[in-house]
Protein backbone atom coordinates (compact mmCIF):
# COMPACT_ATOMS: atom_id res chain seq x y z
CA UNK A 1 0.00 0.00 0.00
CA UNK A 2 1.35 3.63 -0.49
CA UNK A 3 2.62 6.12 2.22
CA UNK A 4 0.44 8.30 0.43
CA UNK A 5 -2.90 6.42 0.84
CA UNK A 6 -1.73 5.24 4.15
CA UNK A 7 -1.70 8.89 5.61
CA UNK A 8 -4.72 9.87 3.99
CA UNK A 9 -6.64 6.28 5.50
CA UNK A 10 -4.84 7.01 8.97
CA UNK A 11 -5.92 11.09 9.07
CA UNK A 12 -9.22 9.66 8.00
CA UNK A 13 -9.51 7.06 10.44
CA UNK A 14 -8.47 9.75 13.30
CA UNK A 15 -11.25 11.80 12.59
CA UNK A 16 -13.77 9.27 13.12
CA UNK A 17 -11.95 8.46 16.31
CA UNK A 18 -13.01 11.87 17.54
CA UNK A 19 -16.05 12.08 16.17
CA UNK A 20 -17.01 8.77 17.63
CA UNK A 21 -15.68 9.73 20.87
CA UNK A 22 -19.26 11.12 22.34
CA UNK A 23 -20.55 7.55 21.86
CA UNK A 24 -18.03 6.39 24.57
CA UNK A 25 -19.51 8.54 26.93
CA UNK A 26 -22.32 5.53 27.19
CA UNK A 27 -21.51 2.32 29.16
CA UNK A 28 -24.49 -0.26 28.09
CA UNK A 29 -21.65 -1.64 25.32
CA UNK A 30 -18.66 -1.37 27.35
CA UNK A 31 -16.95 -4.40 26.61
CA UNK A 32 -17.79 -3.91 22.66
CA UNK A 33 -16.26 -0.42 22.62
CA UNK A 34 -12.73 -1.66 24.35
CA UNK A 35 -12.67 -4.67 21.93
CA UNK A 36 -13.24 -1.34 18.92
CA UNK A 37 -10.36 0.83 20.37
CA UNK A 38 -8.05 -2.47 20.67
CA UNK A 39 -8.78 -3.74 17.23
CA UNK A 40 -8.39 -0.47 16.19
CA UNK A 41 -5.26 0.04 17.88
CA UNK A 42 -3.58 -3.61 16.60
CA UNK A 43 -4.57 -2.58 12.70
CA UNK A 44 -3.66 1.00 12.64
CA UNK A 45 -0.47 -0.36 14.53
CA UNK A 46 0.31 -2.71 12.17
CA UNK A 47 -0.17 -0.45 9.17
CA UNK A 48 1.96 2.03 10.66
CA UNK A 49 4.64 -0.72 11.19
CA UNK A 50 4.42 -1.76 7.19
CA UNK A 51 5.06 2.01 6.03
CA UNK A 52 7.75 2.42 8.68
CA UNK A 53 9.28 -0.65 7.11
CA UNK A 54 8.72 0.77 3.34
CA UNK A 55 10.48 3.81 4.19
CA UNK A 56 13.97 2.39 4.54
CA UNK A 57 13.61 1.77 0.93
CA UNK A 58 13.02 5.17 0.20
CA UNK A 59 15.89 7.80 -0.27
CA UNK A 60 14.59 10.34 2.17
CA UNK A 61 14.57 7.54 5.35
CA UNK A 62 14.98 9.84 8.28
CA UNK A 63 11.78 11.98 7.27
CA UNK A 64 9.19 9.45 6.24
CA UNK A 65 9.99 7.67 9.59
CA UNK A 66 8.98 10.94 11.50
CA UNK A 67 5.69 11.53 9.06
CA UNK A 68 4.84 7.72 10.33
CA UNK A 69 5.88 8.01 14.06
CA UNK A 70 3.81 11.66 14.20
CA UNK A 71 0.74 9.65 12.32
CA UNK A 72 1.30 6.96 15.13
CA UNK A 73 1.62 9.42 18.09
CA UNK A 74 -2.09 11.26 16.48
CA UNK A 75 -3.38 7.62 16.36
CA UNK A 76 -2.51 6.57 19.61
CA UNK A 77 -3.45 9.87 21.47
CA UNK A 78 -6.99 9.21 19.88
CA UNK A 79 -7.34 5.90 21.50
CA UNK A 80 -6.07 6.95 24.17
CA UNK A 81 -8.72 9.87 24.41
CA UNK A 82 -11.38 7.33 23.57
CA UNK A 83 -10.59 4.80 26.77
CA UNK A 84 -10.40 8.12 29.05
CA UNK A 85 -13.71 9.19 27.71
CA UNK A 86 -14.88 5.32 28.32
CA UNK A 87 -13.56 5.24 31.91
CA UNK A 88 -15.18 8.48 32.73
CA UNK A 89 -18.30 7.21 31.40
CA UNK A 90 -17.83 4.30 33.31
CA UNK A 91 -17.38 5.85 36.81
CA UNK A 92 -20.41 8.13 36.31
CA UNK A 93 -22.31 5.44 35.61
CA UNK A 94 -20.98 3.37 38.93
CA UNK A 95 -21.63 6.70 40.76
CA UNK A 96 -25.40 6.88 39.85
CA UNK A 97 -25.68 3.32 40.32
CA UNK A 98 -24.20 3.68 43.79
CA UNK A 99 -26.42 6.87 44.53
CA UNK A 100 -29.64 4.55 43.19
CA UNK A 101 -28.83 1.90 45.81
CA UNK A 102 -28.51 4.34 48.52
CA UNK A 103 -31.45 6.42 48.00
CA UNK A 104 -33.23 2.53 47.64
CA UNK A 105 -31.85 2.09 50.76
CA UNK A 106 -33.01 5.48 52.19
CA UNK A 107 -36.46 5.06 51.36
CA UNK A 108 -36.81 1.57 52.50
CA UNK A 109 -35.61 2.38 55.68
CA UNK A 110 -37.97 5.16 56.01
CA UNK A 111 -40.44 2.96 55.08
CA UNK A 112 -39.42 0.18 57.66
CA UNK A 113 -39.44 3.28 60.12
CA UNK A 114 -43.06 4.11 58.99
CA UNK A 115 -44.42 0.51 59.91
CA UNK A 116 -42.44 0.39 63.00
CA UNK A 117 -43.83 3.49 64.09
CA UNK A 118 -47.77 3.03 62.66
CA UNK A 119 -47.53 -0.80 64.95
CA UNK A 120 -46.71 1.31 67.49
CA UNK A 121 -49.23 3.79 67.09
CA UNK A 122 -51.94 0.86 66.82
CA UNK A 123 -50.34 -0.70 70.39
CA UNK A 124 -50.70 2.07 72.04
CA UNK A 125 -54.47 2.64 70.91
CA UNK A 126 -55.65 -0.67 71.93
CA UNK A 127 -53.57 -0.05 75.00
CA UNK A 128 -55.37 3.32 75.87
CA UNK A 129 -58.74 2.13 74.55
CA UNK A 130 -58.45 -1.37 76.70
CA UNK A 131 -57.53 0.81 79.97
CA UNK A 132 -60.65 2.94 79.33
CA UNK A 133 -62.75 0.02 79.18
CA UNK A 134 -61.16 -1.49 82.42
CA UNK A 135 -61.84 1.86 84.31
CA UNK A 136 -65.38 2.46 83.12
CA UNK A 137 -66.14 -1.11 83.61
CA UNK A 138 -64.82 -0.59 87.34
CA UNK A 139 -66.67 2.71 87.57
CA UNK A 140 -69.90 0.51 86.58
CA UNK A 141 -69.34 -1.98 89.29
CA UNK A 142 -68.57 0.70 92.05
CA UNK A 143 -72.03 2.20 90.67
CA UNK A 144 -74.14 -1.08 91.30
CA UNK A 145 -72.20 -1.70 94.67
CA UNK A 146 -72.33 1.71 96.10
CA UNK A 147 -76.58 1.34 97.18
CA UNK A 148 -76.14 -2.45 98.19
CA UNK A 149 -73.50 -1.15 100.56
CA UNK A 150 -75.52 1.96 101.61
CA UNK A 151 -78.34 -0.45 102.32
CA UNK A 152 -76.34 -2.71 104.30
CA UNK A 153 -75.01 -0.17 106.38
CA UNK A 154 -78.31 1.16 106.86
CA UNK A 155 -79.76 -2.11 107.81
CA UNK A 156 -76.74 -2.52 110.50
CA UNK A 157 -78.28 0.74 111.84
CA UNK A 158 -74.06 1.98 112.30
CA UNK A 159 -72.71 4.38 111.15
CA UNK A 160 -69.27 3.89 108.85
CA UNK A 161 -67.49 5.34 112.09
CA UNK A 162 -69.23 2.66 113.94
CA UNK A 163 -68.62 0.21 111.93
CA UNK A 164 -64.82 0.87 111.59
CA UNK A 165 -65.06 0.97 115.94
CA UNK A 166 -66.57 -2.13 115.97
CA UNK A 167 -64.69 -4.26 112.99
CA UNK A 168 -61.72 -3.01 115.20
CA UNK A 169 -62.68 -3.90 118.82
CA UNK A 170 -63.68 -7.57 116.99
CA UNK A 171 -59.62 -7.52 115.31
CA UNK A 172 -58.95 -7.00 119.45
CA UNK A 173 -60.77 -9.22 120.82
CA UNK A 174 -58.97 -12.10 118.21
CA UNK A 175 -55.81 -10.88 119.02
CA UNK A 176 -56.30 -11.38 122.59
CA UNK A 177 -57.94 -14.64 122.14
CA UNK A 178 -55.33 -15.81 120.64
CA UNK A 179 -52.45 -14.70 122.98
CA UNK A 180 -54.44 -16.53 125.63
CA UNK A 181 -54.38 -19.71 123.81
CA UNK A 182 -50.88 -19.37 123.22
CA UNK A 183 -49.60 -18.78 126.87
CA UNK A 184 -52.01 -21.85 127.50
CA UNK A 185 -50.03 -23.47 125.07
CA UNK A 186 -46.97 -22.23 126.64
CA UNK A 187 -47.66 -23.66 130.31
CA UNK A 188 -48.68 -27.15 129.22
CA UNK A 189 -45.07 -27.55 127.15
CA UNK A 190 -43.43 -26.46 130.53
CA UNK A 191 -45.45 -29.07 132.63
CA UNK A 192 -44.51 -31.54 130.54
CA UNK A 193 -41.08 -30.57 130.33
CA UNK A 194 -40.67 -30.73 134.32
CA UNK A 195 -39.68 -34.33 135.11
CA UNK A 196 -40.71 -36.09 138.62
CA UNK A 197 -38.83 -37.01 141.35
CA UNK A 198 -36.73 -40.26 141.95
CA UNK A 199 -38.74 -42.91 143.87
CA UNK A 200 -37.27 -42.72 147.47
CA UNK A 201 -36.10 -46.25 148.47
CA UNK A 202 -38.31 -48.14 151.09
CA UNK A 203 -36.87 -49.32 154.52
CA UNK A 204 -37.11 -52.51 155.06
Amino acid sequence: MKPGLLLALSTLWAAQVLAQSDVAGTVSDAGAERSRIEEARTTEMAALASEEAACYQRFAVNDCLKKVQSRRRVLDAALKRREALLHDAERRQQATDEAQRLAQKAQEKQQQDAEVAARHDATRQAELLQAQQEKQAAHAARAVSAPQAAASHAASGLTPAEQAASRDSYAAKQAAAEKKRQEIARRLADKKAVKPLPALPVAP
